[in-house]
């Protein structure tokens, strides 16, 4: 026995876009369950509400479900641009049909499946008749999944779905895995917290929680590998713990220095050169990195969390090494404290919790398994060498070849940040003792194919300064 949630897109789209720069695939289970409590009894004095919140509260303590569907690759992203009307009022606002509001710029992204049917499957689910009978009645009132534009009929079984000759099957995984994607999904208490997200004005991605899928091309297939390129194989994040006085991004090195000392620390000699950086010039080293709040229209640039990115280069035997003094020798003590510095004592949560924020989820830096090909700088690069004579331009451009990314296609100079909350430059007197003191920039860079991140450059590139994110349009932030 078995529970399977099959939808098929009826006009062969889906309209869902996150993060909301880029076409969602495959669809979030969060996505379903946020449809099916969309069809459920509202009002808690009708006669069927306990038998539906019964049968939501059984689905989301089942755990993350098997996604099977077409791969992303066989999916056509669609982008349809435009202008919206916001709440905000202006003696001189633009808007010739709302006079005194302002509008704004907006887009939104979707896809063309190559098959419009898609899978969710908990394979040793046991939902009694009660529960099944109840889960196909709210799937048959469901109109749409993602956004209203992309209809859907939804159905339920108690086996599980027959593999299409199309289909990947999506797979959770450990965090940190090779090409690894993050798909939001239910949770206990998920139902409670929706309700509560809608009570109280708020979107249900707020209440989300991600994990971890692996593509495999049908049950018994090695797991897909991305087209897009980069130097590093994964990165592991740290929250940090909220409720202190926020450290702000300009205090960057100061935190990746004590970062890097902190996990030197706990590895057991001898310590792997790319984890130290010393005697390992040839190849390249550990990333320490800051993850600061950027790119939306409120941010401030203050820490969120800290990043460690290990290279594909590091031999199976190191990354373990750095891995156990990461995490612990048993995965289960992680790093929790990091001490000295200005900003005193920095606490973390542990990085096995799903994250609350974008800027602490991996795909904000890694452009997920696709990818991206254009990218803007959150921290300032310090140049690898002196100018001099030549193009500052032509030195970022050799500057990301050393650093281990294609040839960019263009590299332009900004004249500051351009992404609200990045770092204008690191605080006077935080550049480490006995590094060189060159010049900095701001630059939007675009590559002739897509990147994983995160993407790193510059002379102080392993300690966060010139770190990157995907480029997200005007409308998106």
């Amino acid at each position: 026995m078995a529970l399977s949630i099959t939808v098929r897109l009826r006009e062969g789209r889906y309209d869902a876009a996150y993060p909301p720069d880029r076409m969602e695939w495959p669809p979030h289970p969060a996505r379903l369950f946020s449809a099916l409590l969309a069809s459920a009894e509202h009002d808690v004095d009708a006669e069927g509400y306990p038998a539906d919140d019964a049968a939501l509260r059984w689905l989301e303590q089942a755990g993350p479900p098997l996604v099977m569907a077409v791969p992303s690759e066989e999916v056509e992203p669609t982008s349809r641009g435009g202008f919206v009307v916001t709440n905000s009022i202006e003696r001189n606002a633009g808007s010739t049909f709302w006079p005194g509001r302002t509008n704004r710029a907006s887009s939104r992204w979707g896809g063309l499946p190559a098959d419009e049917h898609v899978a969710f499957v908990w394979p040793k689910a046991r939902p009694d008749d009660g529960v099944l009978w109840r889960l196909s009645r709210l799937a048959r009132r469901v109109p749409y999944l993602g956004r209203s534009t992309s209809s859907a009929e939804v159905t339920v079984q108690d086996e599980e779905a027959e593999q299409r000759p199309s289909w990947t099957i999506y797979r959770p995984t450990r965090i940190g895995t090779p090409g690894a994607i993050g798909l939001r999904v239910p949770y206990p208490g998920y139902t409670d917290h929706l309700r509560e997200a809608y009570t109280q004005g708020q979107r249900a991605w707020e209440m989300s929680r991600t994990v971890e899928y692996s593509a495999e091309s049908g049950s018994t297939a090695e797991p897909s590998v991305s087209e897009a390129v980069g130097p590093y194989r994964e990165l592991l994040v740290w929250p940090a713990q909220r409720g202190g006085v926020p450290i702000r991004g300009d205090r960057l090195l100061t935190v990746t220095d004590i970062l890097r000392r902190a996990v030197i620390a706990r590895i057991a000699d001898p310590v792997p050169g790319q984890a130290s950086g010393h005697g390992a010039e040839d190849r390249r080293h550990v990333a320490y990195l800051p993850l600061l709040d950027v790119g939306h229209r409120h941010a401030d640039g203050h820490l969120l969390g800290v990043g460690v990115a290990i290279p594909h280069e590091v031999s199976e035997k190191d990354r373990i090494a750095v891995l156990r003094g990461l995490l612990g020798a048993d995965g289960q003590d992680p790093i929790r404290e990091l001490h000295g510095g200005a900003s005193g004592l920095i606490r973390l949560e542990d990085p096995a919790d799903p994250p609350t924020a974008w800027g602490l989820r991996p795909d904000r830096w890694m452009a997920g398994s696709g990818g991206a090909r254009r990218w803007v700088s959150v921290t300032p690069v310090m140049l690898d060498r002196y100018p001099g004579r030549r193009d500052p331009v032509e030195v970022l451009l050799d500057g990301f070849v050393t650093a281990g990314y294609p040839e960019p296609t263009t590299v332009r100079v900004l004249e500051g940040p351009s992404t609200p909350g990045a770092v204008r430059m690191p605080r006077r007197g935080t550049i480490p003792e006995g590094r060189p003191r060159r010049p900095f920039a701001h630059c939007h860079v675009e590559f002739p194919v897509p990147v994983r991140g995160p993407v790193v450059a510059g002379a102080l590139r392993y300690l966060g300064c010139g770190l990157f994110v995907p480029e997200v349009s005007n409308a998106d932030r």
